[in-house]
């Protein structure tokens, strides 16, 4: 009689002990991939030409799409397409062209076949469904070598900050530079330069918007201790996503300037903005460019722009190291100012 209970008890271990594993087996998202293989863990998001996927043995990883056959779900996951509409599956069938989604169930299966072009993002994230927000940023130290106004190599500062809603985005740019000569004039200010630059757009598609912008910065190299430029904007994002992003403004805007030893200066301007970014070789660097300007409506030969362009290299647990050129063109320089200063810059910073 003991012999029987106890091996009643082993049985019922045993199966308790199976079915939690097949619990544990079918709890777990799985990727079927073209070459046979299979890999368990969580979607966590599909955006452009990578599926995000969690797994317990390394962590998050990114498995390009077109590797892809199968995308399996334990439970319903949304898929937002290129129209915004919102559809949920369990599964999502990828071939070549064409992408099938299960929106029914075991019993009463009820297939959606699209086009690879209308599938937009899978499991997308709040902001996208128009709810929270996303908050973006980044802040660096560098090293300059600078030749023009000045001859001297420093240590600078700079950060940006965005943040999106579904119709929104705020976003704002502060640089800071205190250099001294040290072999010459030690402990002399060289130069102490400084910008502050927001923006605001409101979306009134999915690629137009229109907003604000307000900036100030002032440069004690070209003789300006301020200049102040407001006024609204409109602009087209091409693309916005981790792969990539452009977007472009034109603004109607209202300058003031003050000067050391030159008389003030107003005036109203056509003001551009080009941001784009883009990765490169599976996301081990990033190519960077920026570039603001002004044209005076009086003096079409007055034009200021700035421009940054670089190459950032994600390093581990949010750091980035950046290599960087400025340029900074006044067209109408105050005298004894060139025109002209070019920065280069090695950069240590972190984002999130």
């Amino acid at each position: 009689m003991s012999s029987a209970v106890t091996l009643t008890r082993w049985k019922n271990l045993a199966l308790l002990l199976s079915t939690m594993l097949a619990v544990a087996t079918v709890s777990a998202d799985e990727l079927l991939m073209r070459d046979g293989s299979r890999i368990l863990g969580t979607v966590v998001k599909k955006d452009n030409g990578a599926l995000e996927f969690e797994t317990s043995y390394a962590g998050k990883i990114k498995v390009k799409w077109d590797e892809i056959e199968e995308v399996r779900a334990d439970e319903p996951m949304k898929v937002m397409l290129s129209n915004d509409e919102i559809v949920l599956t369990t599964a999502i069938r990828n071939t070549a062209d064409v992408v099938t989604l299960e929106t029914g169930t075991a019993e009463e299966p009820a297939p959606v076949e699209l086009a690879q072009s209308e599938i937009a993002y899978i499991k997308p994230e709040d902001w996208r469904l128009g709810k929270g927000y996303k908050l973006t940023g980044r802040a660096n130290f560098a090293y300059e070598r600078q030749r023009g106004n000045s001859d001297t190599d420093e240590l600078d500062f700079d950060a940006d900050l965005t943040y999106r809603r579904l119709k929104d985005r705020f976003v704002a740019y502060a640089e800071l530079e205190r250099d001294k000569d040290n072999e010459k004039n030690k402990d002399v200010t060289t130069a102490d330069n400084w910008q502050l630059s927001t923006r605001y757009h409101r979306f009134i598609t999915k690629k137009w918007f229109y907003g604000g912008v307000l900036a100030a910065d002032a440069d004690d190299k070209a003789d300006r201790e301020l200049r102040l430029v407001a006024g609204p904007l409109v602009g087209y994002q091409f693309f916005e996503s981790r792969p990539m992003n452009l977007r472009t403004e034109l603004a109607i805007t209202r300058v003031h300037e003050e000067y050391k030893n030159e008389s003030d200066n107003n005036y109203t301007a056509a003001g551009w903005s080009i941001d784009f970014d883009k990765y490169l070789f599976d996301e081990f660097m990033q190519f960077y460019h920026r570039q603001n300007g002004l044209m005076s409506f009086n003096d079409y030969n007055d034009i200021v722009w700035n421009t940054w362009t670089g190459l950032r290299f994600p390093l581990v647990y949010g750091f980035v190291a950046s290599t960087e050129v400025q340029t900074e063109y006044d067209g109408d320089a105050a005298r004894d100012a060139d025109d002209l200063d070019t920065t280069y810059l090695l950069k240590l910073g972190y984002q999130w």
